[in-house]
């Protein structure tokens, strides 16, 4: 009986570190109250997660420069498994997106890409590619 649980035990430590292994070294680690500032390039794609000890109200919102060339920022929220949780491209102030939800535990995979693209074949150089991640987290209770 002893021999088995420890078994089991030993699976569901292996288990845990598997899972927290499966974030690819390429994606970028996004802290509370720590906004991200980048470039995103033409026809990029960029992957950060973050991780929640507890339930928690999340804010992920993108920020360009306040002018009409600009990259227009849109994200997926997955959860860690690659199930998706929320698409946005336009609720933020311009053309950026605004994600606010509520979450529960976990590891959380936010996709970011220029959801306006570039139809020009000589590339699109005027386009400002500057861009920020607000991403902030209120705990859902206080106990």
């Amino acid at each position: 009986m002893f021999k088995h649980f420890l078994i089991i035990l030993a699976c569901l430590i292996i288990s845990q570190n598997l899972a927290a292994a499966e974030i690819p070294e390429s994606f970028i680690k996004l802290e509370a109250g720590q906004n991200y500032q980048g470039v995103l390039g033409e026809n990029e794609v960029v992957r950060f997660y973050f991780e929640l000890e507890k339930k928690s109200e999340v804010l992920l919102e993108s920020k360009t420069p306040k002018r009409s060339n600009t990259i227009y920022p849109e994200a997926t929220l997955f959860h860690q498994d690659g199930r998706t949780i929320t698409r946005n491209w336009s609720s933020g102030e311009g053309r950026n997106f605004k994600i606010v939800r509520e979450l529960e535990p976990g590891t959380y995979v936010l996709r970011v890409e220029d959801g306006r693209g570039c139809g020009s074949l000589h590339g699109c150089p005027e386009i400002l590619r500057d861009y920020q991640i607000v991403f902030e987290v209120t705990e859902s209770t206080p106990f």
